[in-house]
């Protein structure tokens, strides 16, 4: 969280001329109002954290979520089929089309969904880069934002997991000179159908 996987996984994108999808926007898309992930989640949480008019207050089931890991168990447990499974959905129509897929993935090695895809690029960067970054992106304090991260898998985990590391600590330039690199090495690679960032 906070380590600039989108930027990491647009450019890679980019890079490979690939597609690209992240799990975020399904997962986004999976709750609007009246899809499924939205009407499951209702259904399980009742009124707490729904407006009069019906919307979710993502901002009260955010800070819930992070402080509660009962009520986020119950939540994981609602939304990560429904997005493992759009997502893989995504990715055989990437193989029939024959065209290459980058696959954004919050938590993937905490979920176990590595094995769904070929290769993994872990992004990491600097934990006060990170901080600052959900503080400006989410609003939150900084205390929110170590608690979020707190919840996650040590990024140090991670990077021993991944077929690719990349530090996203410094500018864009900096970033996209070690992609350039990963590029050559993952275009000499028998992965290259289906690469998923983490």
């Amino acid at each position: 969280m906070g380590s600039g996987k989108s930027f990491v996984a647009s450019t890679l994108a980019e890079l490979l001329g690939a597609n690209i999808v992240s799990a975020d926007i399904l997962c986004r898309e999976l709750l609007q109002l009246g899809n499924p992930g939205y009407l499951r989640l209702r259904e399980c949480l009742g009124d707490t954290y729904f407006s009069i008019d019906g919307e979710i207050d993502r901002a009260a089931l955010r800070k819930s979520i992070f402080s509660d890991s009962g009520l986020r168990a119950d939540v994981d447990k609602i939304l990560h089929p429904l997005v493992r499974q759009k997502l893989l959905d995504c990715a055989a129509g990437a193989t029939r089309q024959n065209v290459d897929l980058v696959v954004e993935v919050p938590l993937l090695f905490e979920k176990g969904w590595q094995e769904d895809f070929d290769c993994t690029l872990v992004v990491y960067a600097d934990v006060d880069i990170c901080v600052s970054r959900i503080v400006a992106r989410d609003h939150v304090s900084r205390e929110d934002a170590l608690k979020s991260i707190s919840t996650q898998m040590p990024q140090s985990e991670k990077c021993k997991l991944g077929d690719w590391v990349v530090d996203n600590s410094g500018s864009f330039e900096e970033t996209r000179v070690a992609l350039r690199r990963i590029v050559g090495e993952i275009s000499d690679s028998p992965c290259l159908s289906r690469v998923k960032s983490e």
